[in-house]
């Protein structure tokens, strides 16, 4: 989990090499969180990006100031993050699935279904799996006539599930 008033964009696994390199599960869609100097947070402290590579389906990345291996092992397991405040606004009715894990889901009458608990990536559309207090999960697909209103403000979504819930 992040910190409060941070987004987590990756986890550091462990070091790597000899050489200060850190290999890196990406939590982003964004690529360019991982370009040289780029500025992120390890847990809540500065660092910089200095190099970065991929391969073999992870990342590596080394930052400014800490060559080395034994220099890199303080940083295993830690959390790389970017501040809330400095991602970039979102057109209006998009989100960051941050933003939207955890609200309160309501359906038009305002009878509460649940909380969205996760976000399932699939080829044509994501789903939504909303944990409701008793019962099984429901899943509902993130499309446009099924989301009636999202209020960040609130904690709070409104949906229109398909019959067949």
């Amino acid at each position: 989990m992040p910190d409060d008033g941070f987004v987590a964009v990756g986890r550091v696994l462990a070091p790597f090499g000899l050489k200060g390199e850190l290999k890196v599960q990406s939590l982003t869609d964004n690529p360019r969180r991982f370009a040289p100097k780029s500025k992120l947070y390890a847990g809540q402290q500065p660092v910089t990006i200095a190099s970065s590579r991929e391969a073999g389906g992870h990342l590596y990345v080394t930052l400014k100031g800490y060559a080395g291996r034994t220099a890199a092992e303080r940083f295993r397991h830690a959390m790389l993050q970017v501040r809330e405040d400095d991602l970039p606004a979102l057109p209006e009715g998009e989100y960051y699935r941050f933003q939207l894990l955890g609200l309160d889901v309501y359906d038009r009458a305002g009878v509460r279904l649940g909380v969205l608990a996760e976000i399932i990536e699939t080829g044509a559309n994501d789903v939504y799996r909303i944990h409701p207090d008793g019962g099984p999960d429901i899943l509902l697909p993130a499309l446009d006539d099924a989301i009636v209103n999202v209020d960040l403000a609130m904690r709070r979504m409104v949906v229109d599930p398909p019959p067949w819930r």
